[in-house]
């Protein structure tokens, strides 16, 4: 960790190993891991919860082990890779109440925003209402798909003005800019020149308060 200056990790918590059918963040075994990345200085632990294949345990991807970890180890910020799919609502009402859990927007991007448009929208506007702009990071699964498109693709998309799309946020540059990179650039330390910073503002996501006072 030392010698390249590691600032995160990735884990999956389903394995093909031994015929096991999975871990859980909150394992003790887990907690030893994460009390090492604390101690090394890694911060960030990107979890893979989302599409299950053969022949892992779909409820290996579950996200209630992160509503644990999370909670366990408020100095760790824990990316979750997928945003838990198909669980969009289990991952956005627990990501709601723990500011160290972000959204990590790998094969949403890649494998909903082209062929599936209408799930997209609906996966980005949850994301968006409840979690927040300033916690979505942009992924590519490059080993899979090439960055390039998925960036061009999300640079132009919009939220269609329908009714079935009205209750979520408004879709800006600064939203794009801030899941494309300037998300990513504040968990890793990362300095951004000052012309491509934006201009300080509240927080995207909106208070539990407000959600109730809206209701």
């Amino acid at each position: 960790a030392k010698r390249y200056n590691l600032k995160g990790v990735k884990v999956y918590t389903a394995e093909w190993y031994n015929g096991s059918r999975g871990w859980s963040l909150s394992d003790p075994e887990a907690q030893v891991f994460l009390d090492k990345c604390q101690e090394l200085g890694i911060k960030n632990v990107h979890a893979h919860k989302g599409p299950t294949i053969w022949p892992l345990d779909k409820d290996a991807f579950e996200v209630k082990d992160v509503d644990i970890a999370a909670t366990r180890n408020p100095e760790l910020n824990f990316i979750i890779e997928h945003v838990g799919l198909p669980r969009i609502e289990d991952f956005c009402f627990m990501a709601t109440q723990e500011p160290n859990v972000y959204a990590g927007l790998a094969v949403v991007i890649g494998g909903l925003m082209h062929a599936r448009p209408r799930f997209f929208n609906k996966v980005m506007g949850e994301l968006l209402f409840w979690v927040g702009e300033d916690k979505m990071l942009f992924a590519s699964d490059y080993g899979i798909w090439e960055p390039k498109w998925q960036v061009e693709g999300f640079v132009e998309w919009t939220m269609p003005d329908r009714e079935e799309y009205a209750d979520y946020p408004a879709v800006t540059t600064a939203t794009k800019k801030k899941i494309l990179g300037l998300n990513a650039a504040k968990l890793y330390g990362i300095q951004v020149p000052q012309e491509l910073q934006l201009p300080g503002e509240a927080p995207a996501a909106r208070e539990d308060a407000q959600l109730v006072e809206s209701a």
